[in-house]
């Protein structure tokens, strides 16, 4: 809920032990992302594995999740309440999931944005008592 998650798989002759791998894994494989309004995406985003494609798009606050099941899991765990999903292609859990972290990889945040233009990033409130 405060913008990190991970995957990973694992593979092992138990559950066991395929469930400690996977846990490796995932701890190497931890993603962060900066949320809009502490609640949201900046932007749209499409992330792409094998001929899965999963769309997410950033809606107004207090929307809420909506979409595949599995992609709102992840949303959750990063701490974004407030998305739309939408997949296309071969739904397989495993493509699923890779598309969702290559397209959460790719949000950038206003800072990041603002930095990339060459702008610099003020807040509304303060540009009016700054009368700007």
């Amino acid at each position: 809920a405060n913008g990190c998650a991970g995957f990973g798989i694992g593979k092992a002759s138990s559950p066991a032990e395929a469930t400690q791998v996977a846990i490796r894994m995932c701890k190497r494989n931890v993603f962060f992302v900066d949320r809009y309004q502490a609640s949201g995406l900046s932007s749209d985003l499409v992330g792409k594995h094998n001929s899965c494609r999963v769309l997410l798009r950033s809606v107004e606050p207090n929307i809420g999740l909506k979409g595949h099941d599995l992609v709102t899991l992840i949303m959750t765990y990063f701490g974004i309440t407030d998305c739309s999903a939408k997949t296309h292609g071969n739904r397989n859990i495993y493509n699923v999931v890779r598309a969702t972290f290559k397209a959460i990889c790719t949000h950038e945040s206003l800072e990041e944005i603002a930095l990339k233009r060459g702008k610099r990033l003020l807040n509304l409130e303060r540009a009016k008592r700054l009368q700007i």
